[in-house]
């Protein structure tokens, strides 16, 4: 490519994204080609998935549903009763991820966090941090997988064990967020922008708040980080893009504390059109993650009787989808865990 852009007439006009191109590929290009300096005309098509992508990352994240829950109910039986370290917890999670038909590879490098380590926004175990996990406090994990049939990345904040009352506060107040924003109803032509309020609002009323992006977009077997579509309440350039039809996004609000502990709940989901009235074409979300968050770290009281009702709905759906791919002792656990609360 860098030599055969230096071939290009001075009648040639290039359209490309200095934000996002190389120097050497614009240096290469001929001093009199016309450069039209704009954004990469395949975003949105590529943002905007087809039915036929979106079913096939239905049966992406089935299969990716029933490794994670394997992963932790794994966890949940061995924390404490056999040496787990956070790089050997990431390893058995990509041995459960091997197993499930038409796996290819991590979307990206694991994140296993666990206790303080969790606090750390990104952090990923090397050989000099990993530290062994215990039965108490939260592991967090950060992690997806590239399946031919798309791309995944789920957060899940695992109770390891006994909890204070104020983690499972935050821990609650985070997954409220999750829900929330994952219900939304609104007109088409809104931004991430206008709904980002929906996750960050229980924070927001405690005077907490989380200092990452609430959402990004996410590519078919691609970037498991792909434009323009995301949430944030900040407004970028570039970076708020109307939520249309097939965009999956990711839906993870946080609360992380400083040498003590983190939180994230992460669910992708997929733009839909509801219902279109007088007032226009509304939309909404469907989650294609399915698997269960961790009851142990919730307190029921603290949440709207809806809001329980969308993590009672959303439970049942990951029993009903994930349950038949589990072995007996697995099947019982989940039917546990996906209580109705």
């Amino acid at each position: 490519i860098y030599e055969y852009v230096k071939t290009f007439k001075k009648d040639k006009k290039v359209l490309l994204c200095k934000k996002k191109v190389n120097s050497r590929l614009v240096s290469n290009i001929p001093a009199d080609t016309r450069i039209l300096d704009e954004e990469n005309l395949t975003l949105l098509p590529k943002a905007t998935k087809n039915p036929v992508e979106v079913e096939n990352e239905r049966i992406a994240h089935i299969r990716d549903g029933v490794a994670v829950t394997k992963f932790i109910y794994w966890l949940k039986k061995n924390v404490g009763r056999s040496p787990i370290t956070e790089l050997s917890a990431a390893e058995k999670l990509y041995e459960f991820r091997s197993e499930q038909e038409d796996f290819i590879d991590n979307s990206f490098d694991p994140i296993i966090a666990y206790g303080k380590h969790a606090a750390i926004v990104h952090y990923f175990a090397t050989p000099e941090t990993d530290i062994p996990l215990e039965p108490s406090g939260f592991l967090l994990a950060d992690t997806g997988g590239h399946y031919k049939e798309g791309t995944t990345d789920i957060t899940r904040t695992v109770v390891m064990g006994s909890t204070t009352e104020e983690e499972k506060k935050y821990f609650t107040a985070v997954l409220r967020g999750t829900l929330n924003l994952g219900a939304a109803r609104f007109l088409h032509g809104c931004t991430g922008v206008n709904l980002d309020i929906l996750a960050r609002q229980p924070l927001w009323e405690m005077g907490e708040d989380f200092k990452h992006g609430t959402g990004h977009g996410v590519g078919y077997l691609l970037n498991v980080h792909e434009g323009p579509n995301s949430f944030r309440w900040k407004i970028v350039p570039g970076g708020n893009a109307v939520l249309e039809e097939g965009m999956i996004t990711s839906d993870e609000p946080g609360y992380y504390r400083e040498d003590g502990f983190g939180i994230r709940h992460e669910n992708l989901m997929v733009c839909k059109k509801a219902e279109k009235t007088e007032y226009g074409q509304f939309m909404c979300f469907e989650f294609l993650t399915m698997v269960p968050f961790d009851l142990d770290g919730v307190v029921p009281e603290l949440m709207s009787v809806r809001e329980r009702n969308l993590l009672n709905d959303y439970h049942a759906q990951v029993y009903e989808k994930i349950s038949p791919y589990l072995n007996e002792e697995e099947k019982e656990w989940l039917k546990d865990a996906t209580r109705a609360i």
